[in-house]
Parts: structure tokens; sequence; C-alpha cells
């Protein structure tokens, strides 16, 4: 976080309310884990909806929540609420709000909008209705506006209509909250940080239950699900590295920021310390690809958990996934399988379907024959793999990968489960 520009709370701080109406939004298929987390933050009335979830809050546990929540893509603050059944409905209620004590004329702001079941003729026109509001606003107040801005925008504003109601909100988050700030290689096909989040989360309770402390990840990438699993085990804050958009508005006050921060760091230094002493979890990562392993080191050394990588509780190397070895009796797997080019990593001169079946029958031996007695939970979307991998799922969460619909399979490994074929058979 940054507090170098940060607005004081002054006279605009009377703005706030003691109880906001508020919606978080996050990854689909996470619904159930942001409401509990809402819920442990502060946040009171919380419910899932399609996408998010919405809650009660004050401006402080607001904050706090978008600090701190791992799951969220965006948290917003409802400032306006009125009944819909046109643009201008829109236009009216967003021009009785007092954005000045929000923002002023010289921040940029930009608008978006969600429709969600309104009978509009376009999307578009209803939200450029909405920024005209504020625009008029301001001009009304002051005789000038400020200025929009797309792609760096100081505020931003967004919109929800309905078949019956019109919600305008402000954003706390400022960029999409799985921006972490660690993460600047990506490597192919990103997995976001707020998605491998909540995969870790539905995982580690598998690992909880069958008493796993031991953790493989043979497709690492550039390894978001091993930092982002490791972040929550040592208690990293996912705002510890980054700015938020309600740093940006009037009634935030950088006391509290700092309050968060100073919060934050000694979590998250007592979380390392604690990693360090009692060693209580392993987590062996590896690619094929070099400059991915190269990648995922960087990346969890900006997380601040390069002390772990030199005592060996994350150890990332370049390796055939079909080669890897179960490092106890006892563990999980928890990974993302590539697909497309990445999939022909080894120079296969073969078709990309080809030599993803042929990769992940061979990874499916491999599970049964090598690492009895461990769990393998695979995010994939392809939602077949089953057919490929040779293993029967004991679960399937679904789960949303942007508008890629997926599948978190876990495979529990028995002993004795899988007996080779006779090479002449």
């Amino acid at each position: 976080m940054s507090f170098k520009n940060a607005p004081k709370g002054g006279k605009s701080a009377a703005v706030l309310k003691p109880v906001f109406e508020c919606f978080a939004s996050c990854p689909r298929g996470l619904e159930t884990q942001l409401q509990a987390e809402i819920e442990k933050l502060g946040g009171r009335k919380v419910e899932t909806t399609h996408g998010g979830c919405t809650f009660e809050a004050s401006w402080i546990q607001a904050t706090r929540i978008t600090y701190w929540s791992r799951f969220a893509g965006r948290v917003g603050l409802q400032i306006a609420k009125g009944p819909f059944q046109s643009d201008e409905d829109l236009y009216k209620l967003a021009l009785t709000v007092p954005w000045w004590n929000w923002f002023g004329l010289s921040q940029t702001f930009r608008v978006d909008l969600n429709n969600l079941g309104a009978n509009v003729k376009s999307i578009r026109f209803t939200q450029l209705r909405l920024k005209d509001a504020i625009c008029d606003a301001f001009i009304r107040q002051f005789d000038e506006r400020p200025n929009v801005s797309i792609e760096e925008p100081d505020v931003r504003v967004f919109g929800a209509v309905s078949a019956t109601e019109a919600m305008v909100y402000i954003d706390l988050a400022g960029e999409n909250l799985f921006k972490r700030g660690w993460r600047l290689d990506k490597g192919e096909a990103p997995l976001k940080e707020n998605l491998a989040a909540g995969i870790w989360a539905i995982a580690e309770q598998r690992a909880t239950a069958i008493g796993a402390t031991h953790f493989i990840d043979p497709f690492c990438g550039s390894g978001t699900l091993v930092i982002e699993s490791v972040c929550t085990l040592c208690d990293r804050a996912p705002g510890l590295e980054r700015p938020f958009g309600f740093e940006k508005l009037k009634p935030y006050d950088p006391a509290l920021g700092q309050a968060l921060q100073n919060e934050a760091n000694q979590r998250f230094n007592a979380g390392l310390d604690k990693a360090l002493e009692e060693r209580h979890f392993q987590w062996t990562a590896s690619d094929i690809t070099p400059l991915l392993v190269e990648m995922a080191e960087e990346n969890a050394k900006r997380a601040g958990l390069g002390e772990l990588l030199e005592a060996g509780l994350i150890q990332f190397s370049q390796k055939d996934a079909l080669v890897t070895k179960p490092t106890s009796e006892l563990g999980l797997m928890l990974t993302n399988p590539p697909y497309g080019e990445r999939v022909r990593a080894k120079g296969a001169d073969i078709p990309e379907d080809e030599a993803y079946v042929r990769l992940f029958k061979e990874f499916g031996n491999l599970l049964k024959s090598s690492y009895a007695g461990w769990t393998a939970m695979v995010f994939s979307g392809d939602l077949e793999i089953k057919k490929v991998i040779g293993l029967s799922p004991k679960r399937k969460t679904p789960l949303f990968n942007g508008a890629i619909e997926c599948r978190l399979f876990e495979f529990p490994i028995a002993a004795g489960s899988y007996r080779p074929r006779a090479e002449n058979s």
C-alpha cells in the first residue's frame, strides 16, 4: 500500500453511514468460500449471489475486507439504490449522489455497468448515462467536471440494473483484487490469484482430513497455486504489496491504511517464523519448462517467501511431470495441468490433441503406480479428464476460470488399485 498521495479524512467523512450495503465479486464457484471469509472479516448479513456476495459493513470493515479477501475480485460500497425502468431512472438516481464527497475534480474516474436482467436497448448507452450523471452533478456544484480515464482511473464507479432496481457502487479495490503485486511473470494461460486461493481453500480441507503436510505440483507453471497456498499457510495478507481504490477516496484516513499494513506485517512475520520453526508443510513443485521454473522462484521471492525457499520448505525444479515421485507416505498433489502448446513442451512433433491424450494417460498410470496413499486434486477445463487419466474422481467441484467452465477433480489413490498389464497381454 502507498500513503503518499492519499486524501485525508475530513468533512467528506460525514458521507459515511454506520452501515453500507456492499457487494463483492468472485470467480463463479467460490461464492461459499467468499461468504465464509466475509463473515470471518466482520461482514454481516452475508448472502451468496451469482458470482459474488452481498453483505453489510461499515466503511472500516469494508476496507478491511477489501484488504484481506483472498477470493474477491472487487468490493463495492453501495451509495445509491432506486427503482429502475429506463436509462433516465439510473441517470436521476446517480445525479442525487454528492460525488464531491467521495472524490475531487482533479481526479479521474471510470464507470462500468452490469446488466442483471434489465430491459435496456443498449447497455453501453445506459452506462454512458451513469457517467453523464456524475459529470452533471459536478457541473451543477462547481461548474466543472472531472475527466474520465479508461486505463488508469483514480476512482472506479460501477452500477447494476435489474428488471426493477438500479444500484450504484463506489469501488474499493481499484485494480482487480487478484492482482496481488507479487506476480510480474505470468507465463502462458495464467491462473488468477484469487481463483488459485479458492482452489487451495477447497484442497486444504481435504489435506486436513487426510493429515497431509506434503504437497506436490508437477505442472507448477509460474507458481501461482504454490505461492497462494503458502501465503495462506503463512497468513500473508493479499493486500500487503498493492495499492487500493479506497486510498484515493476522500473519506480515507491514511492512519487506517497504516494500521492495516502494520497488522499484516506482524501476522506475516509470525507466519514465516512458525513455518521455519515448526516446518508444518513441505511444497515440492516442478515444471518441464525451465523459464517457468525461474519465474516461479522469482514470484515466490517477490511475495516475501525467499526464506522458505532457502529453508527448503518450498522447492521448485525443472522436471518432467512423469518422473515425479511422492515425498512422503501420504500427501496431496494439487495441480493445474497445461493444455495446447505447453503439452508439447518436450518438442514432440504430434498434434496437440494426441499429445494431450498421451501425456495424461501416462500421468494417470504414474499416479496409480507410484502415489498410493496420496490424493490428487486436478483443476482442469477438460470436464472429461477422467477418461484420459484413467481414474474415477471422488468429488468434482465446479469452478469457472473467467468464462471457462472447469472442475476441481479429487482422485484418491488407493493402495493396490492399479496393476500394470503384462507386456504380451
